[in-house]
């Protein structure tokens, strides 16, 4: 403990009271146990709360939890709703329920526990200013003065009706240039909103598209319930794209620290499934044995057509989970242009593959080189055509269902390409080269 002491003394206390609270956590999480508890009794709580909310909320909760519960709610309380809503989250909820009792801000707080985690609603903070339309610009300084404290952002300031209905906003700065008398409503413009209940991608699309730092958030009622900053927009974006790749790759929920054994166990039944499906690939090719046997180089062509087919189906499928979550209703008009573009690639790739098979069969001294050559390019066209299908046609069904499309995942999509390029492949074979 003394070798602690002697370890905090070398930090300047005043430099450690004026860093940024990102600076902070990552200092914080070089410190021992020792230290931490040391640094948590000497800073302030309003500096350990900011600290908190930098820090990943699985993580934020360990040192959290380092602390007894009325200490915890204190520390909460100082938080933004938002982030002290995905720190209350990740708590079990006996210990939830207890903290949000000894909360200040306790209806707020379970208001935003109320949304699920996709909704908007969820990462809204509802400290901010508003303002009447018939208020005279000096009374709304005066208001904007008073409360910039208590907000997390005063550069955009919302306007709502007696009934707390969203009119507009007004910039902080037009505020400040424009002279009294004059009312909020002559300086008032229009802005857009988003649902409570909307998706979060949409809303962080929505901010990308207006170029907004603040998105105001409303009910149906259009009553005016928080707003969304960007920087919690960036931090939700990133979490769903992360997890949006987990599924595309067919993984479940990634966890760092997670034991390997639990790993493997979540990961198992999708693999399993993968395996049940790729049991008709191998199961087809025995149909089509004498074929094999008859022109046995054509074996030496299987793994092009596969790669070709799969690659494709993947990319397609990239684009219309891209397209799904931006404007839902273009899916299918993009899927049109995704299939006439593997008309054109698959022609090109065939007519490529053509002449490349033609003269390998000539020196592997086949029989009917030509007519090879034929059906590896001819199956190769038609599977760069298929497979954008598959990748349109499966990610849009499920969203018609009601269900996320990231779960039609690439290994998924890989398969169903592979099985339609083998029919497609041996299908041809067998037609113009005999062999049954």
């Amino acid at each position: 403990m003394e070798k602690t002491e002697e370890n905090i003394e070398k930090i300047n206390i005043e430099t450690l009271q004026n860093m940024h609270p990102y600076d902070l956590s990552e200092l914080f999480l070089k410190w021992d146990a020792d230290e931490r508890h040391v640094w948590m009794s000497r800073l302030s709580s309003q500096q350990l709360a900011e600290m908190f909310t930098y820090l990943e909320a699985e993580i934020a909760l360990e040192f959290l939890n380092e602390l007894d519960h009325d200490r915890q709610a204190q520390l909460i309380d100082l938080m933004e709703p938002d982030d002290a809503r995905d720190l209350l989250s990740e708590m079990d909820e006996p210990d939830q329920e207890d903290i949000l009792d000894k909360l200040e801000s306790q209806d707020t707080i379970s208001q935003l526990l109320s949304y699920d985690e996709d909704e908007s609603g969820a990462h809204m903070t509802t400290d901010f200013v508003s303002l009447k339309p018939d208020m005279d610009v000096k009374a709304a300084t005066k208001i904007v003065i008073a409360r910039a404290n208590e907000v997390e952002t005063i550069s955009r300031l919302f306007v709502v009706d007696e009934g707390g209905r969203f009119l507009g906003t007004v910039a902080l700065k037009k505020l400040i240039k424009t002279k009294s008398p004059q009312s909020i409503q002559a300086i008032m413009e229009d802005y857009p909103s988003v649902l409570d209940t909307d998706p979060i991608e949409k809303t962080v699309h929505k901010m990308r598209d207006y170029s907004a730092f603040e998105m105001p958030v409303c009910n149906q009622a259009q009553i005016l319930l928080g707003m969304i900053m960007m920087d919690d927009a960036l931090d939700t974006y990133h979490e769903e794209a992360t997890e949006d790749y987990e599924k595309l790759s067919a993984l479940p929920e990634a966890q760092e620290e997670e034991h390997y054994a639990r790993s493997a166990l979540k990961r198992l039944p999708w693999l399993l499934i993968l395996l049940v499906l790729s049991i008709p690939i191998a199961y087809i090719t025995t149909f089509f044995e004498e074929v094999l046997v008859a022109v046995a180089v054509l074996a030496f062509f299987q793994p092009l057509i596969l790669d070709a087919a799969g690659d494709v189906a993947t990319q397609t499928l990239a684009v219309t989970l891209r397209i799904l979550t931006k404007n839902p209703q273009k899916a299918l008009k993009n899927g049109v242009k995704e299939v006439l573009t593997g008309v054109i690639t698959g022609l090109i790739m065939g007519a490529s593959a053509f002449v490349i098979a033609y003269f390998l069969a000539r020196n592997m001294n086949s029989a009917q080189p030509l007519t090879l050559a034929l059906v590896v390019g001819l199956s190769l066209w038609v599977t760069v055509i298929i497979s954008p299908l598959l990748g349109v046609l499966i990610p849009v069904g499920i969203k018609k269902m009601g269900l996320d499309p990231a779960v039609a995942s690439g290994p998924f999509i890989t398969t169903l390409a592979d099985l339609s390029s083998l029919l497609v492949f041996f299908g041809l074979a067998t037609t113009m080269l005999g062999g049954v």
